[in-house]
Parts: structure tokens; C-alpha cells; sequence
């Protein structure tokens, strides 16, 4: 004897088994409950906001970035002046805040930087936007 779906028997159950298996795949349990998604930042409620760095820790900041032996390029080309929330254009080769700068201002591990006319800009390489800048 062979069971095929066609059977008048088996009908009834192929229904059951197909309602069956969409409710596995619906969650049935309660009303559907919204959550937001995980948000991205830099630790700050506004990730455009400027990094809150003590007079202390800005410089320490420069005082490491001076000794840098490595400076990187000043002369970056730019089409307007950088500010705080500015987006840099991706070509823009930034460089890693020195340890001794790190171990002065620790809320400035999420950052990197790049010196512009005479002052370090400080930038979230995730988005490339200005977060600080000190003047020296």
C-alpha cells in the first residue's frame, strides 16, 4: 500500500503538518515588541560631539605627538577648514595617538590622529570625522 498526498486520508494531516511548520517559524508568544538597534559611538551620546579631554590629558596629547619621531604629513589637502564634526575625505593617512599620549588621555584610545596647520586633529577612523583638535 502506498500513501501518496492525493490520498482523501492523508489530505487532512498535509494540511496540519504545513500549518504546523508555519507556526514554528512565527513567533506566536505575544505582541511583537520593537528594539532598538545597537548603536555605534565613541563612547559619547552624540558621536559628532567633540572628545571631552582634560586641559591635562590635550597636553599630554601634544607633548607625545612633538616627540613622535614618525610625524606624519602635514601638508594634507584639503578643500575646507577642519573643525569639530567635519568628515576628512578617506585618503587622509592618519596615525595612532603615541603610548605615552594613550597613557595620559585613555579616552582618547578610540581615536587617531593627524597634524594640519600646526595642530593635532583628532579623528574617529571608523567615520573619519574631526573629534577634537589642539592647537599648539
Amino acid at each position: 500500500m502506498t500513501i501518496s498526498h492525493g490520498d482523501p486520508h492523508v489530505r487532512p494531516w498535509v494540511g496540519m503538518l504545513l500549518l504546523l511548520a508555519l507556526l514554528a517559524l512565527v513567533d506566536v508568544s505575544g505582541p511583537a515588541t520593537a528594539q532598538a538597534p545597537p548603536s555605534v559611538s565613541l563612547g559619547a551620546a552624540d558621536p559628532t560631539a567633540p572628545l571631552q579631554l582634560t586641559a591635562t590629558e590635550k597636553t599630554a596629547i601634544l607633548d607625545a605627538v612633538r616627540q613622535d619621531t614618525a610625524k606624519p604629513n602635514t601638508n594634507a589637502p584639503l578643500n575646507s577648514p577642519v573643525s569639530i564634526g567635519v568628515q576628512l575625505p578617506p585618503s587622509i593617512a592618519l596615525r595612532i595617538l603615541p603610548d605615552a599620549a594613550l597613557a595620559q588621555a585613555p579616552a582618547a584610545k578610540t581615536v587617531q590622529y593627524i597634524v594640519i596647520e600646526n595642530r593635532v586633529v583628532l579623528v574617529d577612523p571608523t567615520n573619519m570625522r574631526v573629534v577634537d583638535i589642539i592647537n599648539q
